[in-house]
C-alpha cells in the first residue's frame, strides 16, 4: 500500500422491506400517494425516540391526518413548501428506528413511497448482520429482508456517526430537544424561518428559557468540535 493511502474497511449494510401500513411512515406514504424520507432520529426524554421525516409530492397536513390517532405516535408540522414538507413523529413503541438505534446499528436509509417502505442499516460485521435480522424477526415479524450486503469503506465505519452521537450525548435532553426544533424548523437559516417566541411556544417553554437551552446547546457542540477547554460554556 502507498504512503498515505487511506486503509478500507469492511462493513455490512442490511436491506429490509416494509409494506405494513401500521407503521406510521408507510401508511401515511400510501395514504397521502407521497414518499417520506427519514433526516433525524434521536432519544426522547420521556421514552421512545423522536423521528423528522421530509415529505416530497405530497401535503404534510394530510400526511399528519393519516397519523392521526396511531397508537404512540404524536405527529407535528414543522414546516410545509410548494411539493411537501417536513413533519416530527414522537414514537414510543414498536419503530424501526428504535430497534436500530437500541441495537447499535447505523440507519442510512429510513424511507417509503405510496406505502412501499426501505430500511437500510449499516453495522460493523455479517455476525452484527445476523444478530439485526434476528431482531428485526423476532420485534417486526411482517418486515422482509431484502439484502445483506457487504461495502468497503475508505474511513472506519463509525469514525463520523460516533462523532456525531458524542456532540449529540453531550446535550441534555431537554437541550437537544431545543437545539434540534430550532435546526430543523430553520432557525438557522438566512433569512430566519421562525423566531425563537414562536418555537419556545412550541415546546411549551418561555422564548428565555429556550434561548438559555439553545446557548448552552451551543456552547457544548463548538466544545466538542474546537476542542476548547473553557469550561464556562457548560454553566447552565
Amino acid at each position: 500500500m502507498e504512503r498515505g493511502a487511506r486503509r478500507e474497511k469492511d462493513a455490512v449494510e442490511v436491506e429490509f422491506r416494509v409494506c405494513d401500513p401500521s407503521y406510521p411512515f408507510v401508511g401515511a406514504s400510501r395514504a397521502e400517494s407521497c414518499r417520506l424520507n427519514l433526516e433525524v432520529v434521536f432519544p426522547h426524554s420521556d421514552e421512545g425516540v423522536v423521528e423528522y421525516f421530509t415529505v416530497d409530492s405530497g401535503s404534510p397536513e394530510r400526511v399528519l391526518d393519516a397519523i392521526d390517532g396511531t397508537d404512540g405516535v404524536d405527529a407535528d408540522l414543522v414546516a410545509r413548501h410548494d411539493d411537501g414538507g417536513r413533519v416530527q413523529l414522537r414514537v414510543r413503541e414498536r419503530c424501526v428506528a428504535i430497534t436500530l438505534v437500541e441495537f447499535g446499528a447505523i440507519p442510512r436509509v429510513v424511507e417509503a413511497e405510496d406505502g412501499d417502505g426501505r430500511v437500510v442499516a449499516e453495522v460493523a460485521s455479517r455476525a452484527d448482520a445476523a444478530r439485526l435480522v434476528d431482531r428485526f424477526e423476532r420485534e417486526h415479524p411482517t418486515v422482509t429482508l431484502e439484502d445483506c450486503r457487504g461495502q468497503r469503506r475508505s474511513t472506519p465505519l463509525f469514525t463520523h456517526h460516533d462523532f456525531k452521537q458524542t456532540a449529540v450525548e453531550t446535550l441534555t435532553d431537554r437541550q437537544r430537544e431545543v437545539f434540534l426544533t430550532a435546526y430543523m424548523n430553520g432557525y438557522y437559516d438566512w433569512p430566519r424561518k421562525h423566531e425563537a417566541s414562536k418555537l419556545a411556544n412550541k415546546l411549551d417553554i418561555s422564548p428565555a428559557t429556550f434561548s438559555q437551552h439553545l446557548r448552552t446547546a451551543e456552547g457544548k457542540l463548538f466544545h466538542t468540535l474546537l476542542g476548547t477547554d473553557d469550561e464556562r460554556i457548560f454553566v447552565e
